[in-house]
């Protein structure tokens, strides 16, 4: 059974190495910036942060039979604002032919643009490999818990939600995005540049272009990396499309990697979410073998909790002792059905 819940301090060590082997933006390999990201967190689920705009929640999935700490998964509340902009490159197409040459050609490019009020973004999903898979439904199950809790709380949460999805990896020696683009402006590698983002910003206003460019002078191989996702990012992706989120044509100005976005009111686990009074009844044994899978949200006496129930042949989940144990919850509760992709 595997149970998803806001991060805890003691969760440190384990995210540590979660990150040590999945380095990203939204969970990048530095024990101190995991830290403080884990006291925010904590800080936000509590409310102790004032401005719901400045909250962070980060989720985990624990292996309930052992304890540990298998994936995570991460909202920040409103991703761009006065004092930290949301950067991305707009691509666009730009048609020209010539009937002299009897050429025609399509040209992308790339513009720096950014916002000081910017959307909701979801995040930093990475799950322990020996737990992936359609039957364990732990990726799907971290994803969906975000929107569980948005469904939950709207008013903490901006309209529109965006995804930056992790672009394809280069091999060493080959060229970047950041190579080609980014480096030539600031002087920084793309590692130095990913890590300093985390922090301060500042630097991509002040530095990057702010008049398109044309992919046409980035080497083919760059041009293939634009907004394609990395080959382990693309369930993920695939998970996002069935919520309803779709590629927006902006990319990160550091990889590539492209954003999908939903508005959050769209999104299918939000906007088919289903509310239910616990009974006091728990289900027969055999009408646990059910097929079908959904997650159940609560916020009883420990705090908010997600897990996967089976339903039964009209769409009701079954909670027997075990679950209501995990989430805390007795009959006479409210709990919030979500449903998977």
């Amino acid at each position: 059974m595997h149970l998803y819940r806001p991060i805890r301090a003691s969760d440190l060590d384990a995210i540590v190495e979660l990150a040590r082997r999945h380095d990203s933006m939204n969970l990048p390999d530095d024990r101190a910036f995991l830290a403080e990201r884990i006291e925010r967190s904590e800080a936000s689920f509590s409310r102790s942060v004032e401005d719901w705009r400045d909250r962070i929640y980060m989720f985990v999935a624990e292996a309930v039979e052992t304890g540990d700490v298998i994936g995570t998964s991460l909202i920040l509340a409103k991703h761009g604002s006065p004092s930290v902009p949301f950067y991305w490159l707009e691509v666009t197409r730009e048609d020209r032919s010539s009937e002299a040459l009897g050429k025609h050609f399509v040209h992308e490019k790339l513009r720096l643009r950014s916002s000081t009020d910017g959307p909701t973004e979801v995040g930093g999903l990475v799950v322990d490999p020996r737990h992936r898979g359609r039957a364990s439904g732990c990726g799907k199950c971290l994803s969906a818990v975000r929107f569980a809790y948005m469904a939950m709380h709207p008013e903490c949460f901006e309209r529109e939600v965006v995804a930056d999805i992790v672009s394809v990896p280069v091999r060493a020696g080959e060229t970047t995005l950041w190579d080609v683009f980014g480096a030539h402006f600031t002087g920084v590698s793309y590692r130095e540049a990913d890590h300093l983002s985390a922090r301060d910003k500042s630097f991509i206003a002040d530095l990057l272009p702010q008049d398109p460019v044309y992919t046409t002078f980035f080497p083919e191989s760059v041009r293939a990396q634009l907004g394609r996702p990395a080959d382990e990012a693309i369930p993920a992706v695939k998970i996002l499309e069935k919520l309803g989120f779709s590629y927006l044509n902006q990319i990160d100005p550091f990889d590539g990697g492209p954003y999908f976005g939903c508005a959050r009111d769209a999104i299918v686990s939000v906007r088919d979410r289903r509310t239910l009074v616990l009974p006091s009844a728990l289900p027969a044994p055999g009408e646990l073998d059910a097929e079908e899978r959904t997650l159940i949200s609560a916020e009883g006496a420990l705090g908010f909790r997600s897990t996967m129930a089976p339903c039964d042949a009209h769409g009701t989940p079954l909670l027997d002792a075990t679950i209501r144990t995990a989430l805390g919850i007795r009959a006479g509760d409210e709990v919030l059905v979500t449903p998977l992709p």
